[in-house]
């Protein structure tokens, strides 16, 4: 296998290149996560961007799970051309031969099969349609929530509210009635990972509060408080209204029922190899 280097090492590895490049994204074990074209430094772009944006992707969040676990992304060049026409063409071919996890044919992030130059428009396609669902951002507050709690779940009642507006915001426990796992709980799970882009897993902690267009909002009580009585979520910091919450085992099966891997990993809070 060819030469493995980190972000320092392949700064120095590219001035032995023609000018335009493709290049493999691998996890430290050496399994490749995704493929591109660059010229200049183009790869270690994805790295910044993980960093500095708030994008919510696949290949995004693969690089936000190494950087949590303090491993490095590992940087492999495939070949590189004097123009960019061959770059593509062999960026779309090694796609091909190492396979799109989207279309279960391996392990890449990638979202198209490449050779498109420096545009993705699946990749931005799907980013448009995670950003439709905080709805428009001149929405009153109330408005926004709902419209984007009712695309993830459609509910009666929305179970997050505006905390400006929701004054009764309290403690949560365990209730002395069960109420069994409902899909609107799912919803508010799925909508704090979402908010504050945070990977689901069990055992994963999630805020209580979350943010959306500025606007802060909070899982009301009732909602909580049975989450806590049905085994969905434990409390894992207990400052009231101001929850840490742990998914558990069998809440993290539920969400996953409730929506199904695929729309989770298509929203980037789920990797594949969690599955």
């Amino acid at each position: 296998m060819a030469n493995l280097w980190d972000g320092i090492g392949i700064r120095s590895a590219l001035g032995d290149h023609h000018p335009f490049y493709v290049y493999v994204l691998c996890r430290p074990c050496g399994e490749p996560f995704y493929v591109g074209k660059g010229v200049k430094f183009r790869c270690l772009q994805h790295e910044a961007d993980a960093r500095t944006t708030k994008a919510l992707t696949h290949k995004l969040n693969v690089i936000r799970s190494l950087h949590r676990q303090g491993q490095s992304v590992g940087y492999r060049i495939d070949s590189s051309y004097a123009d960019e026409a061959s770059a593509l063409a062999r960026e779309r071919a090694l796609i091909a031969e190492i396979g799109r996890h989207d279309l279960k044919l391996g392990p890449l992030t990638n979202q198209t099969d490449g050779g498109e130059g420096t545009s993705n428009p699946s990749e931005e396609s799907r980013q448009r349609r995670r950003n439709s669902l905080w709805g428009e951002a001149d929405d009153p507050e109330r408005q926004v929530i709902n419209q984007w709690f009712q695309k993830l779940t459609p509910v009666k009642s929305v179970p997050i509210k505006p905390v400006a507006t929701f004054t009764r915001a309290a403690g949560l426990w365990k209730n002395d009635d069960t109420i069994g796992m409902k899909p609107r709980q799912a919803g508010a799970i799925v909508a704090t990972a979402l908010a504050n882009e945070i990977l689901l897993e069990p055992n994963c902690l999630l805020p209580r509060r979350l943010e959306v267009d500025g606007v802060e909002y909070i899982i009301e009580n009732g909602v909580g408080r049975d989450m806590v009585s049905n085994g969905m979520i434990e409390i894992y910091e207990a400052t009231v209204a101001r929850e840490t919450l742990k998914l558990t085992t069998f809440g993290y099966a539920f969400v996953i029922k409730t929506f199904g891997s695929a729309t989770l990993i298509d929203a980037g809070v789920l990797l594949p190899s969690t599955i």
